[in-house]
C-alpha cells in the first residue's frame, strides 16, 4: 500500500465532510441524489432527472480516477 493514496483518500474525504459541513444552508427546494459503484457497475438514484444525470457524470469521473489510480 502506498502512503501517497491513503493520504489522497484521506484529503478528498475530509474535502467532501467540509463541503457538506459548508452547505447546510436550509432550502425548501432539496433535491436528492447517489451513486452505488458496485465493482465496475454503477447505480443512480437521484429525486429529480437532474440529480440523477447529475449522478451519471459523478459516476463515470469516479470509474476513470478508480481505472487511474489502479494504473498508477
Amino acid at each position: 500500500m502506498r502512503v501517497e493514496k491513503v493520504f489522497l483518500g484521506m484529503v478528498l474525504l475530509f474535502m467532501g465532510l467540509a463541503l457538506l459541513a459548508l452547505s447546510s444552508i436550509p432550502s425548501s427546494n432539496v433535491q436528492y441524489g447517489g451513486v452505488i459503484i458496485i465493482g465496475p457497475i454503477p447505480i443512480v438514484v437521484g429525486s429529480s432527472p437532474g440529480m440523477a444525470v447529475f449522478g451519471i457524470m459523478f459516476a463515470a469521473i469516479m470509474l476513470l480516477i478508480i481505472i487511474a489510480m489502479m494504473r498508477w
